[in-house]
């Protein structure tokens, strides 16, 4: 069965995998690799090595990491400490 797609805004045959690598121009979806270095947990002194046991580890201690959080919250309550500070 003959698939056709768009590619750069014209209909065309739909060609192999190894075509569209060949192409460079082609934008598939690729896997990212995200590398993390292994280290001690601090909660259960084992060793992480990937996300999903940092994860884990974070949901057993019930624990959660600022870095995880998003900055904004962070900077909301400063300012509404520097508020109230001013207020007094």
């Amino acid at each position: 069965m003959t698939v056709f797609i768009i590619r750069e805004g014209k209909v065309v045959e739909k060609g192999s995998m190894q075509e569209a690598r060949d192409d460079r121009r082609s934008i598939f979806p690729a896997p990212r690799v995200s590398r993390m270095d292994s280290f001690e947990s601090p909660v259960t002194g084992e060793s992480i090595s990937s996300w999903r046991q940092r994860e884990r580890d974070m949901s057993a201690a019930d624990a959660v990491d600022r870095r995880d959080i998003p900055q904004a919250a962070f900077d909301k309550r400063k300012r509404i400490e520097e508020r109230n500070a001013k207020a007094k």
